[in-house]
């Protein structure tokens, strides 16, 4: 019997240990993700928060993701949801504008192949201006769908915490 009690002492012991290795690593991934909302450039806020829910991870990496998110406190929450509201809004207006451009170089196409004696190369221009144009709207389309998606996330998780605190 005594073998069993310093056994379980062992494992005690090391659980403590466990739980406040996981403990410090808990406390460095919020502190990165209040870092991540408050210091990072939209492009970079956008390519950490795809990465970190992108799809394939196991459920119990989601489960720990969403966790540290609902840790953060209510005045981050509001800044994350103030930034990714205004990516959301200012890509939307770019996504107009582009799409706006995109019909007029269309259009300069159309008139470059009937009135200029080099077709060939008034076409080629404007094809690669269009596919040019097609990348960067396919671009701003990605980030106004990662925008969104985490501003959903960041309006229910505060809705929450403000239920939660009342």
């Amino acid at each position: 019997m005594g073998k069993k009690k310093k056994h379980a002492k062992k494992n005690k012991i090391r659980s403590e240990k466990i739980k406040k290795i996981d403990n410090e690593i808990y406390s460095k991934k919020l502190m990165e993700l209040e870092d991540v909302i408050y210091t990072y450039p939209e492009s970079e806020l956008l390519q950490y928060f795809l990465k970190e829910f992108e799809y394939g991870k196991d459920k119990e990496y989601y489960k720990k993701s969403l966790a540290t998110l609902y840790d953060l406190d209510i005045e981050c929450l509001e800044y994350a949801i103030f930034r990714f509201s205004h990516i959301d809004n200012r890509k939307e207006r770019n996504h107009k504008n582009f799409s706006i451009i995109g019909s007029l170089i269309g259009t300069l196409l159309i008139i470059q192949y009937q009135f200029q004696e080099y077709k060939w190369l008034g076409v080629v221009i404007a094809g690669g201006s269009l596919l040019w144009l097609f990348n960067i709207l396919n671009q701003e389309k990605n980030d106004r769908d990662i925008a969104g998606s985490m501003l959903t996330t960041f309006e229910k998780i505060y809705s929450r915490k403000e239920k939660g605190l009342k």
